[in-house]
């Protein structure tokens, strides 16, 4: 019992330790001016795809939820055993741009700036784009060089947990309830395929029924798009201003036109659902802007390698086998 109890205190130094050294403007004498770098060269990117903004805030979540903010969703392998080749992974993308961004980085400051800390830069830069809050990030990252198809499906939350499954998955990142509430609201971009929410319209229950919480009039809109066996049609996650940073997402939760079941399960909880209907109100935008900010700081802390933990690499898909 000793010895388990010492292990769970290393194990939590460690982690306390690799948080305290991230840093705001960490680069400052080592690569001054890349966090403009970054935006600048993610602005144009976002201008030429106005769906990537989306994409690159859900590749940084999706990295974080596994080993951590170390850029392991980014390597690959050969037998298609890494994180990118899990089934929750198989419409993520935004690799391709956090590379060429990577690659303008390294000819400016060689091996020094880490995948991990562009990653978490390129989210925040989305969210600023898409009309969202602004916010310092804290950098310092290393690149961890371990990446496991299984953990991906182990640790990503699923969409059709509810608030009870999601608080576990998001406490064993440190992160609480308020957190997964807050960070949900991430849904306010983005879109997903017709598989992630063809049960609720077609076999909630097994019996061939549709999931009485779905608004009548938003389900039939849902199912003139998504016929049962569709796997190329999308539907926005916000249904009311799919393209902002704003509370519409917690206004079509609220308004049961919420697409994953994840998402529509916060009303079913008493302490979810009141920020859900708080968010509601115009008057909370810039609430909600604050405590994004501060949910997006507390998962980019979550396994972090620092120091002379991990590595930077100049470049970040590099296969594992």
């Amino acid at each position: 019992m000793a010895s388990s109890l010492l292990v769970v205190l290393l194990v939590a130094s460690a982690a306390s330790l690799a948080q305290a050294q991230l840093q705001y403007d960490f680069y400052n004498a080592t690569c001054p001016g890349v966090e403009a770098l970054v935006r600048a060269e993610l602005n144009a990117s976002f201008t030429a795809d106005v769906t990537l903004p989306a994409a690159l805030l859900r590749l940084h979540f999706h990295d974080c939820f596994v080993r951590g903010c170390d850029a392991s969703i980014m390597l690959q392998s050969h037998n298609k055993t890494s994180e990118q080749d899990a089934d929750p992974n198989s419409t993520v993308r935004g690799y391709a741009t956090i590379e060429a961004i990577k690659a303008k980085v390294e000819a400016t400051c060689p091996l020094v700036v880490s995948c991990a800390d562009i990653m978490a830069m390129a989210a925040r830069d989305a969210v600023f784009f898409s009309q969202g809050p602004d916010y310092q990030v804290e950098t310092g990252r290393r690149d961890g060089n371990v990446s496991i198809l299984e953990e991906a499906l182990q640790f990503l939350p699923p969409a059709d947990g509810n608030v009870s499954v999601l608080t576990k998955y998001f406490a064993v990142q440190n992160l609480t309830m308020k957190d997964m509430v807050v960070l949900s609201g991430a849904h306010t971009l983005g879109i997903a395929h017709c598989p992630s929410f063809e049960t609720r319209l077609y076999n909630f229950t097994g019996a061939g029924d549709q999931d009485p919480s779905l608004d009548p009039a938003y389900a039939k809109g849902l199912a003139s798009v998504c016929a049962p066996g569709d796997v190329a049609s999308v539907e926005p996650l916000d249904a009311v201003s799919p393209k902002t940073f704003d509370t519409g997402y917690y206004q079509s939760v609220y308004n049961h036109q919420a697409l994953l079941t994840s998402d529509q399960a916060l009303l079913d909880d008493s302490l979810t659902g009141a920020y859900v209907e708080r968010m509601t109100n115009a008057t909370y935008l810039q609430t909600f802007f604050a405590d994004f900010a501060v949910a997006m700081i507390n998962m980019g802390r979550a396994g972090v390698r620092t120091g002379t933990d991990g590595e930077i690499r100049a470049t970040c898909g590099i296969y594992i086998d």
